[in-house]
């Protein structure tokens, strides 16, 4: 039973304020997209990657790895949907039913190689898995206000499932018309009402939205 990773990465960063796309913003002498990837493919739990990659920077990331790594890189769609739906129908002819695939977001670049292995070995146990954290607000657009609650949780990334019951929802999905899923696992509750088995995340894997994103990394990880 082979795991398969993958990376979606065809966003195009228009809030990243910066003069490229912020899969190329170098952090320590170092392309952002290579933090996830090199941690997923130097982890022994999975067996290959795939990179999912807007049009616009498909030969740019294929440029960057060759040579380098022994990963794919696909085309995406429009929408975050869309583009898992491509990588799971690229994996049609190489995953088997049970197979595991753990869906991630490049831009939470920091994922540690300890929560990587940590999520596929629960969704081996569990059939799913996604790592969380607790918070604490939430804001409510109808009344305009910062609410404190306990009851709040922030599903991050990977999530991960067996493959045939990705190609499954997801192919439900698009024949119904069903679009913008927030991610996987809304899209996993919206098929069968699947209730992902859930672990505990890291601060450190926090999505890279805005560059003032990297100064709240840095100082967590100075704490």
């Amino acid at each position: 039973m082979k795991t398969f990773g993958i990376i979606l990465a065809a966003g195009e960063s228009t809030r990243f304020d910066a003069q490229v796309n912020k899969l190329f913003y170098r952090v320590n002498d170092k392309e952002l997209i290579l933090y996830p990837v090199e941690t997923f493919l130097n982890n022994e739990s999975i067996d290959e990657v795939v990179i999912v990659s807007s049009e616009s920077n498909k030969l740019k990331l294929e440029n960057l790895f060759k040579g380098k790594h022994e990963i794919t890189v696909i085309e995406g769609g429009l929408s975050r949907q869309e583009s898992e739906y491509c990588a799971i129908q690229y994996l049609e002819q190489k995953a088997t039913d049970d197979c595991i695939v753990a869906i991630h977001d490049a831009a939470r670049s920091f994922l540690s190689t300890e929560l990587l292995t940590n999520l596929v070995n629960t969704a081996k146990e569990y059939s799913s898995a996604a790592p969380y954290l607790e918070s604490n607000k939430f804001y409510d657009t109808s009344n305009n206000k910062m609410v404190l609650t306990k009851k709040i949780v922030d599903i991050q990334t990977p999530q991960i499932y067996k493959y045939k019951e990705l190609l499954e929802c997801y192919s439900f999905l698009a024949e119904n018309g069903i679009t913008n899923m927030v991610d996987t696992t809304e899209s996993m509750y919206k098929f069968n009402k699947l209730k992902t088995h859930v672990i505990k995340g890291e601060k450190n894997n926090l999505k890279i939205t805005y560059k003032s994103d990297l100064n709240t990394l840095e100082s967590i990880t100075r704490a």
